[in-house]
């Protein structure tokens, strides 16, 4: 009986020892043609015999010659916010400004400060109907090691029967618009932060709360007004990393495919990969096939 368990326990040894074979898969892949139109159905058929395999569709993030790498990228900072105005407008009465070089948060820093006017670049409000600004790309003032910052300054001159309008600005934001539509917040109306600063007339000035920037100005007949709101300093280069990676449509525990359906919402051209593998502990072993796919509008 001993003699048999030492028989037993040397097989196993023998056979644990053993490394096991991985099958070379069999693997082909048809298209019917290499040019589709948006919204087209893109079906791969497949042959052959294979337990797993990977689809890379060749769009942003799925490219499969990017799948061992790591890839920086730079966000587009955007500004954006809506505006509306109450009482009887004055030119210029308000203005929007940014500088990437804010000296300080002293009264004498931010004039000192080399401001550059956007106002021109968004579209404000000419009466009390919310009125969206458009997006701005603030890349130009995304450099490194810059403190950028933006300001909303508020001007009215004394009127003897007319009020100094009242402006609101909500809804503002300024965030990070990344290559795949993602979207990383910088600031926003209720994160700020908000310094506000007062040159002329300290009976007025900027208010803030949660929902909205409200600058009411002067009664008739009230001196003139210099007010500005101002939030930073803030760094606009945001960056995330990025790698890229398959869709795993078939593995060895699930169904086997005939074919797979894919659909592309962009148009491009596209190098389309799909791998097919068989793999266990000891190995694995892979077959690849690739197209380069047309996509028109």
């Amino acid at each position: 009986m001993k003699c048999i368990y030492m028989l037993f326990f040397a097989v196993l040894i023998f056979v644990s020892c053993k490394k096991m074979d991985v099958a070379q898969p069999e693997f082909e892949v048809q298209l019917s043609k290499l040019q589709y139109k948006v919204d087209d159905t893109v079906r791969f058929n497949f042959s052959g015999d294979v337990e797993n395999i990977v689809f890379y569709s060749g769009e942003r993030g799925f490219r499969y010659a990017n799948k061992d790498k790591v890839t920086i990228e730079h966000g587009i900072p955007q500004l954006q916010f809506t505006t509306a105005l109450a009482g009887v407008a004055q030119a210029n009465s308000l203005k929007v400004l940014v500088t990437k070089n804010l000296l300080g948060n002293t009264p004498e820093n931010l004039v000192a400060s080399n401001w550059t006017d956007i106002s021109d670049q968004v579209v404000l409000a000419v009466n009390s109907t919310s009125t969206v600004s458009g997006i701005v790309d603030l890349s130009t003032y995304a450099t490194e090691g810059t403190p950028f910052a933006l300001a909303f300054k508020y001007e009215a001159v004394m009127k003897p029967t007319v009020a100094q309008p009242i402006w609101v600005v909500r809804a503002f934001s300024i965030s990070n618009l990344f290559p795949d539509k993602s979207s990383v917040p910088l600031v926003s109306l209720a994160s700020g932060p908000w310094t506000s600063y007062n040159f002329k007339n300290p009976a007025a000035g900027w208010a803030v709360s949660a929902t909205e920037l409200r600058m009411n100005g002067g009664a008739a007949n009230s001196p003139d007004n210099e007010d500005w709101l101002v939030t930073g300093p803030l760094n606009l280069n945001a960056t995330k990393e990025v790698a890229d990676f398959g869709l795993s449509i078939q593995n060895i525990a699930g169904r086997r495919l005939t074919n797979y359906s894919y659909v592309y919402k962009n148009p491009g051209v596209y190098k389309v990969t799909l791998v097919g593998f068989n793999n266990n502990i000891d190995g694995n072993k892979q077959v690849v096939r690739e197209f380069e796919i047309t996509i028109t509008q």
